[in-house]
């Protein structure tokens, strides 16, 4: 028994001296001094003890590490340093990054591996001439006034045909306010995007694969975060390689979405010409035809894009709502304030033009509310 203890430690320690030895080198060895701080790091295992510790408040305890940081930004450091980056919340670093030098940065190929399953060569998972070609056909459709007025009479009928039907409906019960508003904005975005409504706050008949298309899209938003904040890449990668566990399950939702996707895209090129169309699917397909693709790569590049802005619109309508109506239950006077203003447009006006914003009131309070709750905290 003693000898068996005793090779045990044996083995135990030399399997432990060179990991010793070399994180006692490396600590000791010259090196290039930054002026940029990196709080938390440990030789060889990087940032790796404080993310796991704080993965559940992972963007509570960034915030902590940068507001401790002079110049608001810090470096962070992978397991083994295989890895490095920046992480900055200094304004003069944020407008030098995405206004003056924005071409200058492109995402990575760490970024783009991560979500080239679900947004494919999309405007937020491409650099280049592919990043611009989007950005130009996007910005182009975006500010015409047909677009904007088709987006505004969208949202007013959901409001009218599913969300003030659906809250008449429960009574005095109680609500997820989130959940509700979630299922309103993601019903919004579907009819922009593809002109499609998966009817998630109606009691109507649903289309199947409409539905599957909602759940594979939720699990694939899911599975993709997760995927970042993988403390060690390789995990995910071998699971992909191999097609196991939460990557197979991934493989899966992204085929349902892919398959959803191209049949809508098929369903409008049968559409060519007929003017009721005004979703975004049916405006960048107008688009694309000039643009050099075959078949095959414009249903792929229209299906990039268009599930970018599906992934844009999904959850940030709902969250911006949330803590809106949240600020506002525990502000009483502003909602006074606020109901005041719109009683009195009410009275005055029988509807709302598409630009004309009188709501003074409303647009200062819905300001403020996106400065304190920030709808995209983190920015690559």
């Amino acid at each position: 028994m003693f000898d068996i203890i005793t090779t045990n430690l044996l083995y135990l320690l030399i399997l432990s001296l060179p990991i010793l030895l070399l994180s006692t080198i490396f600590h000791h060895l010259p090196r290039h001094r930054t002026t940029t701080p990196c709080p938390q790091s440990y030789p060889l295992i990087g940032n790796l003890i404080g993310f796991l510790r704080n993965r559940h408040r992972f963007h509570d305890w960034v915030t902590d590490m940068l507001s401790t940081t002079p110049s608001l930004t810090l470096q962070v450091n992978g397991f083994l340093h295989l890895s490095h980056g920046i992480c900055t919340a200094n304004p003069t670093n944020l407008h030098h990054l995405l206004r003056h030098n924005f071409l200058n940065y492109i995402k990575g190929h760490r970024y783009t591996t991560v979500l080239h399953e679900l947004l494919g060569n999309g405007i937020f998972n491409s650099d280049g001439d592919m990043w611009s070609s989007q950005r130009k056909v996007a910005s182009h459709e975006f500010k015409t006034k047909a677009l904007r007025v088709f987006i505004s009479d969208t949202v007013r009928l959901q409001i009218s045909n599913s969300l003030v039907p659906y809250l008449l409906s429960v009574g005095n019960c109680t609500v997820d306010l989130q959940l509700v508003l979630k299922k309103f904005g993601f019903d919004n975005i579907c009819n922009v995007a593809f002109g499609v409504d998966p009817c998630l706050l109606t009691s109507g008949v649903k289309d199947p694969k409409c539905l599957l298309f909602v759940q594979a899209f939720d699990v694939a938003v899911e599975h993709t975060s997760y995927r970042f904040m993988s403390p060690l890449p390789v995990v995910w990668k071998l699971k992909r390689f191999f097609n196991i566990g939460s990557e197979r399950k991934y493989k899966e939702a992204i085929e349902t979405v892919n398959e959803f996707a191209m049949e809508v895209i098929k369903s409008k090129e049968t559409q060519i010409g007929d003017k009721t169309n005004e979703d975004l699917l049916s405006r960048f397909m107008a688009s694309s035809w000039d643009m050099g693709f075959e078949d095959e790569e414009r249903r792929k590049f229209l299906r990039d894009i268009i599930i970018s802005f599906i992934l844009a619109g999904k959850d940030s309508t709902s969250t911006a709502l949330t803590w809106f109506f949240w600020l506002l239950d525990g502000h009483p006077h502003c909602k006074h304030m606020i109901h005041k203003e719109i009683s009195m447009l009410m009275t005055s006006t029988h509807h709302i033009h598409v630009g004309y914003r009188p709501l003074n009131t409303l647009a200062i309070h819905s300001n403020k509310n996106s400065r304190m709750y920030v709808l995209l905290v983190w920015d690559m």
